[in-house]
Order: C-alpha cells, then sequence, then structure tokens
C-alpha cells in the first residue's frame, strides 16, 4: 500500500510563500541633505530565536565581538500542518491530467488528495520603528483578506490556486539588558494558506480505438485502451 514518492508540494508552497516578500525595501533618509538609501530587506527561513540569538551572543571566532547582522531582516517558517474537512471532495473521484491536444500521451492519475491548512509565521527585523512601518505598509495592503497565488504543485495538477489569509500581526520592542545592548525591534505576522497534500502520481491509459458489433439480440459496444 505504502511506497516511497515526493510530489514536493509541501516544498514548493514555503518556496512561494516566502517569494511573496522578496522585493520589500526600507528607505533611510539623510537629514543632511545627501542621498537617501534604499535598503532591499532580506528574508530567511528560519525561526524568531535563532534571529535573535545571533543579534545578541557574543561571537566564537573572537572572544567580546558581537554579531553585527545588517539590519532590517526577516525570517519566515512553516508552523502547522493541518487537515481541512471542509474541503474534502469524495476520494473515489480520482484527479485526471489534462490531455495535449492529439490525445496521445498517457494522463496522470492522483487517487489521493488531502485539503490542508499550511500555517506560517513571518517576522520583520529591525533598528528603528520607522523601517518596521514601512515594511507592514508593504505587506498588510495585499491580504486584504487574502492573497491568493498559483503554483504547479506536481506534474498532474498544475495551476493550482492557493489563498494565503493573514490571520494576525503584532509589533514589540526588545530593550532587554543594559545602554550597550543593541535594541531591535520585532515584529511577526501570522498567516494561513489553504492548499493540498496530494499522493502518489501514476499514468493512466488512453483510449485509442472503440468498435461497435451487431448483434440479433441487441448491439454491443467495445473500446480499446
Amino acid at each position: 500500500m505504502f511506497g516511497y514518492f515526493y510530489n514536493q508540494s509541501l516544498r514548493k508552497l514555503v518556496i512561494g510563500f516566502g517569494t511573496l516578500f522578496n522585493n520589500i525595501s526600507v528607505d533611510h533618509v539623510d537629514p543632511d541633505g545627501g542621498s537617501d538609501l534604499n535598503i532591499r530587506v532580506p528574508i530567511t527561513y528560519a525561526s524568531q530565536e535563532k534571529f535573535i540569538r545571533r543579534f545578541l551572543e557574543p561571537s566564537s571566532i573572537n572572544e567580546g565581538l558581537r554579531i553585527e547582522n545588517q539590519l532590517p531582516r526577516m525570517s519566515y517558517i512553516m508552523t502547522t500542518i493541518q487537515a481541512d474537512p471542509s474541503r474534502r471532495r469524495n476520494t473515489n473521484t480520482p484527479s485526471f491530467s489534462r490531455p495535449t491536444s492529439n490525445c496521445t500521451d498517457n494522463p496522470l492519475i492522483i487517487a489521493e488528495e488531502v485539503p490542508v491548512n499550511i500555517g506560517f509565521s513571518l517576522f520583520i527585523y529591525t533598528r528603528h520603528i520607522d523601517d518596521t512601518l514601512q515594511i507592514v505598509e508593504q505587506i498588510m495592503p495585499y491580504f486584504n483578506p487574502q492573497h491568493m497565488i498559483t503554483m504547479d504543485l506536481n506534474a498532474a495538477k498544475p495551476g493550482v490556486n492557493i489563498p494565503i489569509t493573514m490571520v494576525s500581526n503584532s509589533i514589540s520592542e526588545r530593550y532587554d539588558g543594559d545602554f550597550s545592548t543593541r535594541r531591535v525591534n520585532i515584529s511577526s505576522f501570522t498567516f494561513v494558506a489553504k492548499s493540498y497534500i496530494f499522493g502518489k502520481v501514476q499514468s493512466g491509459t488512453v483510449i485509442d480505438s472503440v468498435y461497435l458489433t451487431g448483434l440479433t439480440s441487441g448491439i454491443a459496444f467495445g473500446i480499446d485502451s
């Protein structure tokens, strides 16, 4: 019954979610009238705790030297995978891929399909509160209430629409430690993506001929595949 297969459905969704925030940037205005500095905000797949430790802990290479990450930065992580029974379809109806124009290729069949709600957390780390406000304004307008992405989850299911909804958000400032401790503004967003996990993709057969035979008691039909 069980055998190895890997459609990379979850991996593609994780990459697709992070790609949504690839082009976010902040502007730093020079108060002396010089050229403004535009900084692209990098994003990494990592938990919040990992980034905070990198900001605050001493470096293992040189004693007393702190790791100075260039802020602002963002990170995200997949937090939950839950089945969604409200979107479940008849399990006896398999999914078929679309045939080619000449209908000569064998269709691809997926017998198992599980709708799932994937939870994501997005974290924003900045030194200045104005950087936080700039980033928040570039994210929130696109989730009103959801943002739709289209992905090819496997060979049999191209062009699957996946809505992503923003569930909650929070903004906080970290002031722990003495005056020499680095200040970090941390914002967090929670999202839910309504996606699918599919079973093994198998090859079907194509109907290539149909024959008709007349009988005394009626008509019999036959199909070769």
